[in-house]
């Protein structure tokens, strides 16, 4: 299939805010959009209803204001189901005869607009589900009691720092919440569980070795938890990390491959001659990586010179004015980090610092070559040289 083809050209990085998906919704037409409600600022939340089948499919994204990954991906979504005849039309026939679709692209428009985590109010909403104290969690609960789904798709973004038990980021994680603190699989959940086993299948021709399952610890407050355990089979999708894919636009495109999958199998029932088994062999998200891993660097020292492995992680700074964002370095780890990876691994014996390197601390590094050449720099966090 042709991704390019259905992608949004609108949304290009992760920095769009609510007015430009509001711009989205009424070229779509929005009179097709439902306003469910609006946010603790008053931006609208909207929900669009695609298809006309007796399975209900309940698609949501931007909980958290700066996970917009999926946001965008939806939108492509949209784009393949809204758009004329071609090739793929048998397939969007198929899921549309037999689905009804549901989708709720934003469910954070002021925590888009600041490119926070929390809503206006400072609350996670998806930690808001039993207090119910943001407009926008009570507004996504009456959604689900209102719809009654029989799936749920719940989108985030995870940290960029997941890596595979062999060491590879991740890309997409996958989780059949639980809807109990015993973590049993009920019927309820194994209908999740088979259909992430389909999607899976279909990214492994993309992403080998780059796909993991998150933590199933149980969240009484989350809102998958609890929707698993009234009736709807939930699948959380977290999009991780990828190679010089700041913008997530690369696993933008695996949201797209792996819901039209879901949806697809939904259709046809295929999801259920699948094995829960496949499910539970999936790895486990792990925190072994760093952005960069410098391998080797001699620390010149007073009482005596000797080597350090040095991992540093960056976290992003927004700006609101200029609606960009920066990168802060920090030292993360120092010592023998033969069993951690990174995106970026270099091998540094050639090079030496000739001053102590500080922990969790924003970065000031100096990286000198055996001719005292300056080659890596960092001053107070900020990357200053590339080598």
């Amino acid at each position: 299939m042709n991704y390019e083809k259905y992608k949004s050209t609108a949304l290009k990085n992760r920095l769009f805010t609510w007015r430009d998906i509001d711009k989205l919704i009424h070229q779509i037409g929005i009179n097709q959009w439902q306003t469910l409600g609006t946010s603790y600022l008053g931006k609208p939340i909207r929900m669009l209803r695609i298809g006309t089948g007796p399975i209900k499919i309940m698609v949501w994204s931007q909980m958290h204001g700066n996970e917009p990954t999926a946001t965008a991906a939806i939108f492509d979504i949209i784009n393949f189901f809204t758009a004329g005849a071609d090739e793929n039309q048998n397939l969007r026939d198929i899921i549309l005869n037999n689905c009804n679709l549901y989708f709720i692209p934003l469910v954070n428009p002021d925590g888009a607009e600041t490119f926070t985590r929390n809503n206006a109010q400072n609350i996670d909403i998806n930690r808001d589900y039993l207090a119910q104290q943001s407009p926008e969690g009570k507004i996504l609960k009456q959604a689900r009691e209102d719809i009654k789904p029989d799936f749920c798709f719940n989108m985030h973004d995870q940290s960029t720092l997941y890596c595979t038990p062999n060491k590879q980021p991740v890309a997409m994680a996958f989780l059949a919440p639980p809807h109990d603190a015993t973590l049993q699989v009920n019927w309820v959940r194994e209908q999740a569980i088979k259909v992430i086993v389909c999607m899976v299948q279909a990214l492994q021709i993309h992403i080998p070795q780059h796909i993991a399952r998150f933590n199933d610890a149980f969240e009484p407050r989350a809102f998958g938890d609890n929707f698993q355990k009234y009736g709807s089979s939930t699948i959380l999708i977290e999009s991780g990390g990828w190679l010089n894919d700041d913008e997530k636009q690369v696993i933008r495109k695996y949201n797209f491959i792996a819901l039209l999958k879901a949806f697809e199998v939904i259709a046809k029932q295929s999801y259920q001659n699948k094995d829960v088994i496949n499910y539970l062999m999936l790895p486990e998200n792990q925190k072994n990586i760093f952005h960069i891993l410098f391998k080797n660097v001699l620390i010149k020292s007073k009482k005596r010179d000797y080597r350090l492995d040095i991992g540093l992680n960056y976290t992003e700074k927004f700006n609101a004015k200029t609606r960009t964002l920066s990168k802060n370095w920090h030292v993360e780890e120092v010592g023998d980090l033969s069993n951690h990876t990174a995106y970026q691994i270099i091998e540094a014996s050639e090079y030496y610092i000739d001053k102590p390197v500080k922990l969790f601390q924003l970065a000031n590094l100096q990286l000198f070559d055996n001719k005292h050449i300056l080659i890596y720099s960092w001053a107070k966090g900020v990357n200053k040289k590339n080598g």
